[in-house]
């Protein structure tokens, strides 16, 4: 019997049942919704329910310590389940494989779904498209091969994230045309291409060998990072061609046995095992419908929070951060950039790289489904003593700062005012006239890192240790840089000492608008290595330029962290031969993390893939301090950079324009230099 007999063309040629199958499909981009037992809300404290202290103004919230307050965490476990359909149905945690969710379909893409066409030309809407399903957590990225029935590879296909990630973009384009032309929205989640994962729109072009194949094959999906690997392959399909026409359905085979492997070695049909933290864990599960999936890959820990009770009496809130659970989450600290700055490339590089979700958790079975590093699904149960209660959350100013120059910074507190706060590290101090009010002396001592200070918090006979966490940067910087400057017609070595240094407040007065984290000074000082000519006789003599400048940032933040722009009164000291100039100007100033697109960059080469710092500056001098002394427009143009080889350690490079122009009356002399100059250097932060 030839292949044309066993294929079942009827289920895929035509698009209704390619959209049927679709029904099972996770909706993308949106997350897979999770099983049953885990679609809770995510429920966020809400004060006129919970009566919590927070308000518009205190609304940063100190999490509980889940350690400290009775939380426990087993250890992972690999949670499974083929028992399903006979055997057609894989659950790895929370997450359901079969043939109605991972499947492949060739098609017109025009023909993907009902109203695709409305958006689409004619040429693009017949190319023909091969459109992959699978559980979209369970790949975004890999190898994609098509295998005949004696194991020979007869194409490949890799895609990247990025490719993944613009599909996505795609499907979301067409979407909103479709319902910009009145196609319902519900109609447009989960059905026809919509549903799937990613697509290679003109399979023709890619050379996939579905014209004139004789032989049965199935598709295998690999993605591979390090020591970290996950497969899942298909059932075995087969096409049938006329020219340009091909067909491509399921091929009738006989039920495969279901079997599991765990650590390459025969496992039950349902089980959960404990696993290692730190190895890889092996897993293969064969499905009686034909398809397979496997993994091999080290598990990813909870990194947990905190930990509290909700309005719902049976529903825990968690917060945690980097590896989002499978299932139902919201990002806390979403990017808050807008699309002209995602075009541009223009995010920032340095801060907290940590995303911050939050989940919900059943109270009387308290477990979460994380992702392993490259791969798999792994249970983690919680085991708990005490929860802390909502209404004792203690909330911190909108004000406050994400990061401190000083141990000891003051942070302004709102609790309840029945509960009782205390600190072991530095103090907290209640407002004696409002007991809701508190002023909080953070401790924080680790510079360049992030700083966890405790409070604890006693409320209706119950004590829960909190913590906030801030970031302490370095004040200070020096440096000494070599400059090369050229200026009429010569060329100039010059050696510079930079000195530079942020202040946390004014002498102990904190106001957020005139003193918190808005000051800084820097001084530097030039000497030129050779001679420059001083008159047309051939004189020659140094320059030097020593140069005070006092900064104000418009917005607090940290040097070499947090972006800001602000503006600046310099003082100058010009000196060359006999000649003196003493001046007075203003200026701004912009400073940031180097744009992502510039970034990227630089990273090619392995010595600068560090934390890079960007600034620039303008200065015009407007007012001579010597009344002999008369100014021609003197300016100062300065671009800058530094690459952060460790907390302490840095390299700096730079370039820019200074003018040097102005007229001493008393010695009838006139100077006036141009120069365009660049910089190189090495420095320290303490």
């Amino acid at each position: 019997m030839n292949i044309a007999q066993h294929l079942v063309l009827s289920a895929l040629i035509s698009f209704g049942t390619f959209a049927q199958a679709q029904e099972a499909a996770p909706a993308a981009p949106a997350p897979t919704p999770a099983p049953a037992e885990t679609q809770e809300e995510i429920p966020a404290p809400q004060r006129s329910l919970l009566k919590t202290a927070a308000t518009r103004d205190f609304n940063k919230p100190l999490y509980f310590d889940q350690l400290d307050n009775g939380v426990i965490l087993p250890p992972l476990e690999l949670e499974y389940d083929l028992t399903g359909a006979n055997g057609k149905i894989l659950k790895i945690g929370n997450v359901a494989l079969n043939e109605k969710n991972f499947f492949f379909a060739l098609l017109p893409l025009g023909k993907t779904h009902s109203q695709l066409n409305q958006v689409l030309g004619s040429s693009e809407a017949a190319k023909v498209t091969l459109v992959m399903a699978w559980p979209d957590k369970m790949m975004t990225h890999g190898t994609l091969e098509m295998i005949s029935r004696t194991g020979a590879v007869l194409w490949t296909y890799n895609f990247t994230e990025a490719d993944h990630t613009k599909w996505m973009k795609q499907l979301e384009e067409w979407r909103k045309a479709l319902i910009t032309k009145g196609v319902p929205a519900k109609d447009l989640v989960r059905s026809g291409v919509f549903g799937s994962q990613f697509a290679i729109v003109d399979a023709e072009a890619a050379k996939a060998p579905f014209w004139g194949q004789k032989d049965s094959f199935r598709f295998c999906l690999t993605q591979s990072d390090g020591r970290n690997s996950t497969k899942m392959c298909s059932q075995r399909y087969g096409t049938k061609s006329s020219g340009r026409n091909v067909i491509m359905g399921k091929v009738r085979v006989d039920p495969t046995t279901p079997r599991v492997l765990v650590q390459n070695e025969e496992a039950p049909m349902k089980n959960s095992v404990v696993v290692a933290a730190d190895m890889p864990t092996s897993f293969f599960a064969e499905l009686a419908s034909g398809e397979s999936y496997e993994f091999v890959t080290v598990p990813n820990k909870l990194e947990l929070m905190d930990i509290s009770d909700t309005k719902k009496p049976n529903v825990l809130r968690i917060v945690g951060y980097d590896t989002r659970p499978i299932g139902r989450s919201i990002i806390l600290n979403p990017d808050q950039y807008g699309s002209l700055t995602k075009l541009l490339g223009f995010e920032a590089t340095i801060g907290d790289p940590r995303k911050f979700w939050a989940a919900a958790i059943k109270k009387d079975d308290p477990k979460i489904y994380l992702p392993g590093q490259g791969g798999g699904v792994f249970k983690q149960r919680f085991e708990l003593s005490e929860i802390p209660r909502t209404q004792s959350r203690v909330y911190l100013s909108k004000r406050t700062p994400t990061g401190t120059y000083i141990d000891g910074v003051k942070l302004e507190g709102r609790k309840q005012p029945i509960a009782d706060i205390s600190s072991e590290q530095n103090s907290a101090e209640v407002d004696s006239k409002d007991p809701a009010n508190f002023v909080w002396h953070f401790k924080a001592t680790e510079r360049g890192q992030i700083n966890r200070s405790y409070l604890n918090v006693s409320f209706e006979g119950k004590t829960y240790k909190s913590y906030y966490e801030i970031y302490k940067g370095y004040p200070r910087e020096l440096s000494g840089r070599f400059t090369g400057v050229q200026a009429s017609g010569e060329f100039i070595i010059m050696g510079e000492v930079a000195y530079n240094q942020w202040f946390e407040d004014l002498f102990g007065w904190t106001n957020y608008w005139l003193s918190r984290q808005r000051w800084g000074f820097s001084a530097k000082y030039f000497q030129s290595f050779n001679q420059l000519k001083v008159d047309a006789a051939g004189n020659t003599a140094p320059l030097s330029v020593m140069t005070l400048d006092f900064k104000y940032r418009v917005t607090p933040g940290l040097w070499g962290r947090d972006e800001s722009v602000g503006g600046m009164l310099s003082y100058q000291n010009v000196t060359f031969d006999k000649l003196k100039a003493p001046m007075l100007g203003v200026g701004a100033f912009w400073a940031r993390s180097m744009p992502k697109v510039f970034d990227d960059f630089f990273n090619l080469m392995p010595f600068m893939r560090y934390p890079k710092w960007v600034d620039m500056e303008f200065i015009y001098y407007a007012s001579s301090m010597d009344s002999k002394v008369t100014l021609n427009a003197p300016m100062s143009l300065n671009f800058h950079g530094k690459v952060l080889w460790s907390d302490r350690y840095f390299g700096e490079a730079g370039f820019g324009m200074k003018r040097y122009s102005f007229t001493d009356s008393s010695l009838n002399q006139k100077a006036e230099l141009n120069t365009f100059y660049g910089t190189v250097g090495l420095g320290i932060n303490f």
